[in-house]
Order: C-alpha cells, then sequence, then structure tokens
C-alpha cells in the first residue's frame, strides 16, 4: 500500500507548508475539477485538495497532518503543482500523486464544483455533497428525528446506483431514475428537492484529534474529512483531555463527541471520551466516476493492442447532459449515450475521418464496431468494461490520471 504521510520528514512538511508560491504569469493550461477536490486513492492515502481562485496554488490536506502547499507549474496538458519534494498531476477529475519518485492515482470524487443535492421522500432526507459526502436525516413516529453521515458513491452494473456508507447503516442503495430521483430497495422514492438541506443536526461523531497553533482539527472517520474546531461549546474540554493524553504536540489521537457543523467549521457541543489507543477504521475503497472522467482503451474485443504512443489510444468521455466525446486514436467521435436501468447506449454523430496508417486505421474500426454494440457497462475502481447484449465484453477502459 502506497502511504503518502511515511514518506515525509518532519522538516519537508514545514518547508512545504511555509514555502510562499513564486510569482508568474498566469497559465492557460487545464484546471482542476473545483475549488475544493477531495481525492480517493485505491490503494493508498485520501486526501483533499484546496486551489485557490487564481489557480497559482494548490494546498493538499491529509487527516491529521499538516497542510502542504504546491506552486502551479507548467504541463504540456491538464494541470501540474509541485515543489521539490511533491508534485501533483492531473486532467479532468483523474490525478498523480507523486512524493519521493513514488506515485498514486487518484480520482476526485462526488461533482466537484456543483451545488449540494438534496433528495427527499417518505421519512428520508438525503443530502449529497460536492466532495463526496453525505448527510441523512431519518424521521421517526415518535421521538427525535435519527441522522447520520458518510461517505456517497457511484456504482455502475447496469444502470446507476448511489450507494451511503455511514454510521447507522453501513450500506444504503438508491437507483438513479431521471436524474432528479432516488429509488430505495423498498420502492420508496427521493425526489430533488429545489434548495439543498445541509442537515445542520447534531451528529455523533468519532475520530482523529489534535490540537494546533490555529486551533483543533479532527479528522472524522466516517466521511474521512477534517474539520476545525469552531470556539466555544465543548472545544476547551476536548483540547484539555487531548493535551492530558497527548504524547507529543504531533499526535491525533482518538476522540467521540457531539457536533453540529457551522459554515464549514464543526462545533463541538459535547465531549463524549478519549482513546489514546483507538483508531479509524478503513474506509472502503472508492472507484472512478464514470462521467467526466478521461478514460483510455486498454482492451478491444478480448486483445491488447500495441500502441506506438497515447496519442493513439482511443478515449472515450461521458458528460452529465448525456453526451459523450472521444478520440479513435486518429480520428475525433462525439454523440449522445443513454444510461439507465436497461443498460447503456451510444448513439454517434456524424464527424469527418482522418486518413490514418494502416494500423491505427484498423483499431478505429474495431473501436467504433465495439462501441455501436455496447448495452452494459460495469465499473470496478478505475477500470470501465463495456459489454454487448450477448454479455460479451467489447471495450476495457483504464482511468487517465496523467
Amino acid at each position: 500500500m502506497f502511504l503518502v504521510l511515511p514518506l515525509v520528514a518532519g522538516a519537508a512538511w514545514g518547508q512545504a507548508a511555509n514555502q510562499a508560491p513564486p510569482r508568474r504569469e498566469a497559465l492557460t493550461e487545464g484546471q482542476p475539477p473545483g475549488l475544493e477536490v477531495m481525492y480517493a486513492c485505491p490503494g493508498g492515502t485520501d486526501f483533499a485538495a484546496v486551489f485557490s481562485k487564481d489557480g497559482e496554488l494548490a494546498t493538499l490536506s491529509v487527516p491529521g497532518q499538516p497542510d502542504i502547499e504546491l506552486s502551479r507549474q507548467r504541463s504540456g496538458s491538464g494541470f501540474a503543482y509541485g515543489d521539490s519534494y511533491y508534485e501533483l498531476r492531473g486532467r479532468g477529475r483523474e490525478a498523480t500523486l507523486t512524493a519521493a519518485g513514488r506515485s498514486m492515482r487518484c480520482h476526485a470524487v462526488g461533482r466537484p464544483g456543483e451545488p449540494p443535492r438534496t433528495y427527499e421522500g417518505g421519512n428520508l432526507t438525503i443530502t449529497l455533497f460536492p466532495d463526496g459526502v453525505f448527510r441523512l436525516r431519518e424521521r421517526r413516529d415518535i421521538g427525535h428525528p435519527t441522522v447520520d453521515l458518510g461517505q456517497w458513491t457511484q456504482e455502475i452494473d447496469g444502470g446507476v446506483r448511489t450507494v451511503l456508507r455511514g454510521g447507522a447503516a453501513s450500506r444504503r442503495v438508491f437507483r438513479e431514475a431521471d436524474g432528479d430521483r432516488l429509488v430505495a430497495a423498498d420502492g420508496t422514492e427521493l425526489a430533488r428537492a429545489a434548495k439543498p438541506d445541509t442537515i445542520d443536526d447534531r451528529f455523533e461523531l468519532a475520530g482523529l484529534y489534535r490540537d494546533t497553533p490555529s486551533g483543533g482539527m479532527l479528522a472524522e472517520c466516517l466521511t474521512g474529512r477534517t474539520y476545525t474546531i469552531a470556539p466555544g461549546g465543548a472545544e476547551p474540554e476536548l483540547e484539555k483531555a487531548w493535551t492530558d493524553a497527548t504524547p507529543s504536540r504531533e499526535a491525533s489521537l482518538f476522540v467521540r463527541l457531539q457536533g453540529k457543523f457551522q459554515d464549514g467549521d464543526l462545533r463541538a457541543e459535547r465531549f463524549l471520551a478519549l482513546d489514546a489507543g483507538a483508531t479509524c477504521p478503513a474506509l472502503p475503497a472508492r472507484g472512478s466516476a464514470l462521467r467526466d472522467t478521461d478514460w483510455r482503451v486498454v482492451e478491444i474485443d478480448g486483445e491488447r493492442p500495441a500502441f506506438a504512443s497515447r496519442r493513439q489510444q482511443p478515449t472515450l468521455r461521458l458528460d452529465n447532459q448525456g453526451k459523450y466525446t472521444g478520440s479513435t486514436g486518429c480520428s475525433t467521435i462525439a454523440g449522445t449515450y443513454q444510461l439507465d436501468p436497461d443498460g447503456l447506449r451510444f448513439a454517434a454523430e456524424a464527424t469527418p475521418r482522418v486518413q490514418c496508417p494502416a494500423a491505427a486505421s484498423a483499431i478505429e474500426s474495431r473501436f467504433l464496431d465495439a462501441l455501436a454494440a455496447v448495452r452494459q457497462t460495469q465499473l470496478s475502481g478505475t477500470t470501465l468494461d463495456l459489454i454487448d447484449q450477448t454479455n460479451k465484453r467489447r471495450l476495457r477502459f483504464e482511468a487517465r490520471g496523467r
């Protein structure tokens, strides 16, 4: 498993966090998928990235650790940030983080740059945040409603399913319908609300806490996000418990508390317990998103073609409006797609063909024939399989990280 943190000495963290980015002319290359992005790294360490509005600075946050600030670097395509130790390169939703010469492929989770989406139906209210976090309120006949939070993701197995993994229930699955509805396993329909409800109720939370010169920080277990503890409430009690138990100023200790989310911070309303020997359980691995990901072909009809360069590999990208674009390795392609419980179908638009060498032209024909035959799709990690009506895998793609 690749972990970012053990590779980094304390001096390197301090240098990366305090070094001022050089002034430079604005770059016109590709942009990150949003100003605030949560990256999931299968087999590695998830991290958050905050990009400055002028695009010149990226601040990386790993739960329980000091932030890393990287300045913008020039790149042939996509975006790039780095210093003498770290490099973050990406295109679209996919990115590669390199530290000390070791790299891990990551992808943006949720829908960066979009507002929260709230769905309501029956006794449930669910809000999906763009960084892949959900909050849920479930009303009961008697007493106060129950609340839950955790991570949401999309699974593709024929149609699209939204999967919630939180504390009250380890897994809840909803089928997406018409883009504006979620359908639960028992048939309950949740319609998208006109305005998002951030569900700022009191939650029982657990995570790794540490105190810093600028205040307390909690790396919450279920969401994998790090929150600043707002002044007031139970914050002094929480800080004292940590100070009495911590072996060092850099240690993060497991705590439980009750709190509310306010303007991006967390207000600790009641301190429950500290356990210096406990830690958060590992979060489930998450895969790339079907849409807004740059997919590169690695297999056509069971064969792995040899490409002279990556530019000759067919590519595919699906947007959220039912359109796709891509390349055959020679010619650009475009069209529409339909994804529903019955499967996935592509409809090509007429686009001009480019004269290609014989080998590339043969791959182009095979790719287009396979794409036209697709009826189902399966997505696992960073691998996308497109399958025809006979259940034969026609195309295999990998998410393009750089």
